[in-house]
């Protein structure tokens, strides 16, 4: 068995995408395909009515919701997922700024975050039974966000690969 770690950035993405290319949600075009939720997010008016029209307030057990096009669950909402990289807001102006295409980033080597500098924050991905198209909209699988590295929530969570 080899070593386990967590994913980087774009492994993240790369594996939540479940093999679609963009699409705005990691199962397909639709928020809600034939009137169903496919992830667990907030639903009602944020961030005071949860209607928890998907089946769930909080968390929800591990595959409440199909599969993406890898056979992976829970790749959007339920719970921020850290991700190896560390969080800077101009990464990818950064690298774009080369010109060059840039395959599998590994992310930066420092983090820095313009709202609280000096602050080391990683990469979360996925977004989380909070988030809502009211206003965040990050359980897309090209949103990111981003988190200090000591936080625990019962919002965040993580997976590792090998």
């Amino acid at each position: 068995m080899g070593r386990q770690t967590l994913p980087t950035e774009a492994e993240f993405e790369f594996a939540a995408r479940g093999g679609l290319d963009r699409q705005p949600y990691v199962w397909g075009k639709e928020l809600k395909p034939g009137g169903k939720f496919q992830a667990n997010t907030f639903q009602g008016h944020f961030p005071d009515t949860n209607t928890a029209e998907d089946g769930f307030v909080g968390t929800a057990p591990v595959g409440s919701f199909p599969p993406n096009g890898y056979g992976l669950v829970d790749m959007a909402g339920n719970v921020w997922e850290w991700c190896a990289d560390w969080y800077r807001a101009d990464y990818y102006e950064r690298i774009a700024r080369n010109g060059e295409v840039v395959r599998n980033p590994q992310g930066p080597t420092d983090s820095f975050d313009p709202d609280e500098p000096g602050v080391a924050k990683r990469v979360q991905k996925g977004g989380s039974f909070l988030c809502t198209d009211q206003y965040c909209a990050r359980y897309m699988p090209g949103s990111r966000g981003k988190g200090e590295v000591s936080t625990g929530t019962n919002h965040v969570g993580f997976r590792c690969v090998r």
